[in-house]
């Protein structure tokens, strides 16, 4: 074989994975710095405080003899996604015949990620089931990393408020499914209650700031159109 030709074949072999990840990665709508979102998210109670204790203590007391239901429910929510909210609109909402939502919720979780991951290098509480491990059960599949804010209860809130924007009918319905996703995060022993209040308060910010993006308003209008045609006008 041409040496050249298998030069060329080798490159191809090395480029050509990284070319697809790179079209796979989502591209993210613009937020402000990560810095700006530091005034609005306290630093979690301190070791040892008042404040810490009354957070265990709700842990405590929201695993206090779980249902079977309970635990199965909570551990249906680690895997949250925007098809969590089938639960309000039934099953035909779905991947299958809602593709352009799926990548629309896909971006935006990427997009929320950003600050997010900021906020918990920042702050660096661990788990609850980490720092108790006598006192706090793990009754979901463990998660590393740190827990403040809680990512689940950042997406599922963030992805609420957009839900609502699409369907303002079920607003109410999407805020109470994220609300129980940040219950079972409490459950599961993967998060304090102040981790999951911080994570709203972030989506909250976050939803606030995308409502100014144009290109994310444009985007949002396309998506309603195409797949919410029936709340469209």
């Amino acid at each position: 074989m041409n040496p050249l030709f298998s030069l060329r074949l080798l490159l191809i072999a090395l480029i050509l994975p990284c070319t697809l990840l790179a079209q796979e990665k989502p591209q993210l709508w613009t937020l402000p710095s990560n810095d700006s979102f530091l005034p609005l998210i306290p630093p979690p109670p301190a070791a040892g405080s008042m404040a810490e204790k009354a957070d265990l203590d709700s842990i405590i007391g929201a695993q206090d003899h779980p249902t079977a239901t309970e635990i199965a429910y909570a551990q249906k929510s680690v895997t949250y996604n925007v098809f969590t909210y089938a639960e309000v609109l039934g099953p035909d909402f779905n991947p299958t015949t809602h593709p352009k939502t799926a990548a629309f919720f896909k971006r935006l979780d990427a997009t929320v990620n950003v600050p997010k991951d900021f906020l918990k290098v920042t702050f660096h509480r661990e788990r609850p089931y980490k720092t108790f491990p006598g006192q706090v059960k793990e009754l979901v599949t463990e998660e590393g990393g740190y827990a403040y804010p809680s990512g689940h209860s950042t997406r599922s809130w963030l992805g609420a408020l957009v839900m609502g924007t699409l369907d303002p009918v079920h607003r109410s319905a999407y805020l109470s499914s994220a609300l129980q996703v940040c219950q079972d995060r409490i459950v599961g022993g993967m998060h304090y209650p102040d981790d999951t209040l911080e994570g709203r308060v972030l989506a909250e910010a976050v939803y606030a700031d995308l409502m100014q993006n144009q290109t994310f308003k444009h985007d949002l209008e396309e998506l309603k159109a195409a797949e919410f045609p029936s709340v469209s006008k």
